[in-house]
């Protein structure tokens, strides 16, 4: 075989491994996750005992699937729990921040925050709110 041949066939190869890569993250990071409001008590509890702030973020992020600065702020007490919105509420909302002219990049983070949805979703949503908008 050509080394042209063997080359293609590496890469092919290390693409495909990529990707089953990023398949097993995404299946890890669905797992069923506790509630933010669950783990306050113990994380009191932890934090009085001295344990250590960061290796208590890190449990919180693990236990909840927070993001860094919402488990940062769970441990400091700052954290916020966010009431969900239906979604004729969201999508109302939007619709208002799209006339207000927030931008559509705004009300697409404001729905990712508000619902948990990837960045697809998201946008997909805004854009139908958009739409209905216009009817």
């Amino acid at each position: 075989m050509s080394m042209e041949v063997i080359l293609i066939v590496v890469i092919v190869l290390a693409l495909i491994y990529l990707l089953s890569l990023r398949n097993r993250n995404k299946h890890a990071q669905e797992q069923n996750h506790r509630p933010p409001e669950e783990v306050i008590p113990e994380v009191q509890q932890r934090l009085e005992a001295g344990e250590n702030k960061i290796k208590l973020i890190k449990y919180i992020r693990e236990e909840t699937g927070l993001g860094l600065e919402d488990a940062k702020d769970l441990v400091e007490g700052n954290y916020k729990i966010k009431t969900p919105v239906s979604d004729a509420e969201l999508q109302q909302n939007v619709q208002e921040m799209l006339q207000s002219g927030v931008g559509e990049i705004k009300a697409t983070k404001y729905v990712r925050e508000q619902t948990g949805l990837g960045l697809k979703e998201a946008k997909d949503f805004v854009d139908n709110a958009k739409k209905n908008e216009n009817m």
